[in-house]
């Protein structure tokens, strides 16, 4: 599934970069669903001349780029990623942040990820569990399991 955001990045709003906060940022949640991330597109439009700012976080850490002191900044460009990302718990969503150093324009950036969707997980029954804890503690123990 691709799921795409676009969120502003302000006029004149300043990044602390030397502690990896944006200061001022506007911060999108883009809801998704848990599955594994294989592609993901930043896109800067024309007139940004690297002033535009962007970073992708998820669980309170940065994952587009991986460090809190980067961030993604270009002039009419497409950044396509390839990834293997797994988004397996929740919170189901991503945390965009922007800021520009541009004291004139807003500007609009675009992040879209390809999720595959995550495999169903099967219940694993009570007898099941009790089978399978007591397999593993015999294969220990080096006992025949009476198979």
């Amino acid at each position: 599934m691709l799921y795409k955001a676009e969120i502003i990045a302000p006029v004149n709003t300043a990044a602390d970069v030397a502690i990896g906060a944006p200061t001022h940022a506007t911060p999108v949640r883009m809801h998704i669903a848990p599955g594994l991330v294989t592609r993901v597109w930043i896109g800067f439009p024309q007139g940004c001349y690297g002033l535009a700012h962007i970073q992708i976080w998820h669980w309170g850490w940065p994952v587009w780029p991986w460090t809190p002191d980067q961030s993604y900044h270009w002039n009419n460009y497409m950044f396509t990623l390839d990834d293997r990302y797994p988004v397996t718990d929740e919170p189901f969503e991503f945390v965009i942040k922007a800021w520009s150093y541009d004291d004139f324009y807003t500007h609009t950036l675009t992040f879209m990820a390809l999720i595959e969707p995550a495999a169903p997980i099967r219940e694993i029954s009570a007898l099941e569990m009790v089978l399978m804890n007591r397999r593993l503690m015999f294969e220990h123990m080096k006992m025949p399991t009476g198979e």
